[in-house]
């Protein structure tokens, strides 16, 4: 006889079963959870939440055996759920009529959804590597994903918009998408389950409503006062009219399988190494996009009420379709509510991924033919983690992961994070409920305190996170961090033993922790175990199967800056300077200097304000480059200028210079962001900075991290334009 406890566990549906199971795994209780995935094995639900769960560990470590895992698993959920999906399927029942054993509607979409995000989470897992072939691979599945995304939120969003009474519209929220309109005559609840190629699709921005964890959507207006994180509305209002209009002439979306997005007012800044935002405080924008939103939500409710009522999707005709019992074609309204959370958050997902791909990728793979709208992207994930799918936690992680990773480390817009910290640490308070142990949240503290400069706090969120968890992936997590704010508090003997412990311990580019572990030595001034660094490393990156991918070209070129154990030793290898300025790069090039305290930013400068000398620098300019940064982060800009200056300057005079040619793409980006805060309402000045912009862009290729800058550029010469 079963307990009352089993038996609510049979009681419940597959997805909530592995909501509960990936609530286990975020607190800190894996074992727990990969043990209630054994108790439905053959449902495809449990096979994909235990499949996210590997892919989420593959991410979090980095190592090749786990991401060898996720992506077998991923191939073979793909197989699953891709039966009714593909032209073979739509010519199959065209020729030969439906099946008569035909899925119910919510399980053919909820695997639709699925196959679409194990396409991008595979395509995210080929991007990890940063070289062109792991971009180009990720770049077809991302198409991949993006055509069955496309076809599947077609078909939720007929059902959404038409699951509530007539009379009811204006109290019931919009999603984050809109449908153009359907053609006259088209029947409500005939739905295509075909293959997904139709190409007649726009995505214009709207407001972002957001229900509660329990599927109820509460008052918009209330959560707009609430909420000190943004919602993205057009940046012109349109009349319904005027909107229909603009669809019905992107000719080019319906003949070419290409997508156009509205620009829109994003927000986002990054934590570059000398900008703060080209424009006014990212809160004061996100409490203006907050008015525009809230006064954009009736508009589209009222366009989206008429729309409805003039193309034939009648609610009352859909609801009388989820009333016809348990037929293929029944579903219930709360279920269309989940499942629109569900395709949101791939859907913001793979908005985020396309907006980070470097342009030159994009112009490669033309056939995909949409930007990434980032906007778009967060939007979607704030509207999926207050939905009750299984997705909501997992939403909730991407958006942390954005603001505090991804957001800092590409450094899109400049170095003021207010509005990103104040967004994550809202994300992680109202989390605190469920998640207030979590070793992963605790992570994320981490990451927030990083960001408001409070280094001890964040060390100690991370130390806690560390004890917390159960699982070594997120151990070793936090240990990398741990490395990394001694790192940047300048304590070069304690992270010196953080990154010795973790290039035992991690299987993670053992290369990369010993490349620090030198430099950090050679900073505290013990200089004996240099040269046998050398060698190491070297061997590593040898034996290594990612020998190509961006990090291990990265630590190839560096292992060249140190010395040479049949050459003998040279001065300035025995100089703590020289091996200083190896650490303020890495501090740069991970935009981790804005993490910097004040006192550590003036002892920086100090150093890098030091008469270049022969030998004194490991590559050419580098220390006017940290300068320039540095003082950027104490807002003393003028000065940033003319270091940035000096640099180009060093490195021009050097007839022929190739080598560190990363140093001069920087210098020329830095600087022209730079001019634009500064002198952007002069005309004189805006053409320096694009001049810059351009010929970095069309002059420098295949530096170190050049597809981080070439984004950036990218993104400053659009905002210059527009």
């Amino acid at each position: 006889m079963s307990t009352p406890t089993e038996a609510r566990r049979l009681e419940l549906e597959d997805w909530e079963f592995v909501k509960r199971g990936i609530v286990l795994w975020l607190n800190n209780k894996p074992q727990a959870a990969e043990d209630s995935f054994k108790d439905r094995p053959t449902s495809v639900h449990i096979f994909a939440g235990h499949t996210f769960i590997s892919f989420m560990n593959a991410v979090i470590s980095w190592e090749t055996e786990k991401m060898n895992e996720a992506q077998s698993r991923l191939k073979e959920l793909e197989k699953q759920c891709a039966g009714d999906v593909g032209w073979l399927k739509s010519v199959r029942s065209k020729l030969f009529g439906g099946s008569a054993s035909r899925k119910p509607l919510t399980e053919s979409l909820e695997e639709q959804i699925i196959l679409a995000d194990s396409q991008l989470c595979l395509a995210i897992l080929e991007s990890l590597s940063q070289d062109i072939s792991g971009f180009m691979k990720g770049g077809w599945l991302l198409r991949k994903a993006w055509k069955v995304y496309q076809h599947t939120y077609q078909q939720i969003y007929r059902l959404y918009t038409g699951s509530q009474p007539t009379e009811a519209t204006d109290s019931v929220p919009q999603p984050p998408l809109r449908h153009p309109e359907v053609p006259r005559g088209a029947v409500a609840g005939s739905l295509d389950l075909s293959s997904p190629t139709s190409a007649d699709w726009t995505v214009p921005n709207s407001t972002l409503p957001t229900p509660d964890a329990e599927c109820e959507w509460p008052n918009y207006q209330e959560d707009m006062r609430k909420s000190k994180t943004m919602t993205f509305g057009p940046s012109s209002t349109n009349s319904s009219s005027e909107m229909a209009s603009s669809e019905s002439t992107s000719g080019s979306a319906k003949q070419s399988s290409t997508t156009n997005f509205e620009e829109t007012a994003s927000p986002t800044v990054g934590t570059g190494s000398s900008m703060e935002s080209l424009e006014e405080s990212p809160y004061n924008v996100a409490c203006a996009l907050e008015r525009t939103a809230s006064e954009q939500l009736m508009l589209d409710l009222k366009a989206a009420k008429h729309t409805n009522l003039s193309n034939g999707i009648v609610s009352k005709g859909l609801l009388a379709v989820s009333r016809r019992g348990s037929n293929a074609g029944s579903i219930r309204p709360d279920e269309i509510r989940r499942l629109m959370g569900a395709i949101s958050f791939g859907y913001g997902v793979f908005q985020l991924s396309i907006s980070l791909l470097p342009p030159s990728l994009l112009k490669l793979i033309s056939f995909l033919g949409f930007e990434g709208d980032r906007a778009m992207g967060i939007a979607c994930l704030r509207f999926s983690r207050h939905s009750c799918d299984m997705r909501a936690p997992l939403a909730t992680l991407a958006l942390l992961c954005y603001y505090t990773i991804v957001t800092p480390l590409f450094a899109v817009n400049g170095t003021n994070l207010s509005f990103e910290i104040q967004a994550a640490q809202q994300l992680i308070e109202e989390a605190d409920g469920q998640f207030a142990k979590s070793s992963l949240f605790l992570f994320f503290r981490g990451r927030v305190e990083r960001l408001k400069t409070n280094i001890p706090e964040a060390i100690r969120a991370y130390e806690l996170a560390y004890r917390s968890s159960a699982q070594r992936e997120i151990k070793l997590l936090c240990l990398h961090e741990i490395g990394w704010c001694r790192l940047i508090q300048l304590d070069y003997g304690v992270a010196m033993q953080n990154f010795k412990k973790l290039k035992m311990r991690s299987k993670f580019s053992r290369s990369f922790y010993s490349y620090l572990t030198a430099i950090c030595e050679g900073a505290f001034g013990q200089y004996s175990n240099l040269v046998h660094w050398r060698a190491d490393i070297l061997e590593m990156i040898n034996r290594s199967p990612q020998k190509d991918s961006q990090i291990h070209k990265y630590i190839f070129r560096r292992c060249l800056k140190l010395p040479r154990a049949e050459g003998g030793s040279q001065p300035r290898f025995s100089s703590s300077l020289y091996w200083k300025y190896l650490v303020f790069e890495m501090l740069f090039l991970w935009n981790a200097l804005s993490s910097c305290s004040v006192e550590q930013l003036e002892s920086i400068q100090m150093d890098c304000s030091q008469p270049v000398e022969t030998f004194s620098e490991p590559m050419l300019g580098i220390s006017r480059l940290v300068l320039g940064a540095c003082l950027a982060c104490l807002g003393r800009y003028d000065n940033a200028i003319l270091a940035y200056r000096e640099c180009i300057a060093m490195r021009e005079e050097a007839s022929g210079e190739q080598q560190d040619i990363h140093i001069s793409a920087f210098a020329y980006y830095e600087l022209a962001v730079l001019l634009l805060r500064q002198h952007g309402d002069e005309e004189a000045q805006r053409a320096e900075a694009r001049r810059l912009l351009v010929y970095a862009q069309q002059n420098f290729r295949n530096y170190d991290f050049d597809n981080r800058v070439s984004v950036r550029i990218h993104n400053v010469l659009k905002r210059m334009e527009s």
